[in-house]
């Protein structure tokens, strides 16, 4: 386990697994989330005899609050970002479109909306600006047409605990 990086990463190398945890006063206390859009919060640990669960808890939000959603206007179709912050490769993520199942979201390294809204830019965040936004790993992006209504993206853990959050455009 480590930390003190303001952004959140697991990283898998052979039977190696380091949690890089998000901070609990996220960029530096300027804003909700860390440079990579994971909410302040904290690692936990379950451990029963050797069996070992973990998950990410975002301070004042709900543990199974998990997967933040951004929708952007595009040319003639939307693009749906799910930013699964403490998404590892056994993870699983899907989105459905107005209840039809469409199967997995493709991921993609880039950086989070919110985060370039709040750090991105020599004047931002106010009072302390050397907060950035941080590439992360743990993005997944599908587009869809204009006409659809509902968007639910559904990220299952490696534990198959279900995260979900939705969209009503």
């Amino acid at each position: 386990m480590s930390g003190h990086t303001h952004y959140n990463r697991n990283v898998i190398t052979g039977n190696v697994f380091e949690h890089n945890h998000g901070a609990v006063c996220g960029a530096w206390w300027t804003g909700p989330v860390c440079e990579d859009g994971t909410p302040r919060g904290y690692g936990v640990y379950e451990v029963d005899g050797t069996n070992l669960r973990w998950y990410y808890q975002p301070t004042g939000l709900s543990r199974k609050e998990q997967v933040h959603i951004y929708v952007d206007e595009l040319t003639n179709q939307k693009r749906l970002i799910a930013n699964v912050w403490n998404w590892d490769p056994n993870w699983k993520v899907e989105y459905f479109i107005d209840g039809k199942a469409m199967g997995a979201m493709e991921n993609q390294k880039g950086y989070d909306p919110q985060t370039v809204t709040l750090y991105k830019g020599a004047t931002l965040p106010a009072g302390r600006t050397f907060p950035e936004p941080h590439s992360t790993e743990h993005l997944f992006v599908a587009h869809f047409a204009p006409s659809v209504k509902v968007v639910k993206v559904v990220a299952t853990d490696r534990f198959g605990e279900k995260f979900e959050a939705e969209f009503k455009g």
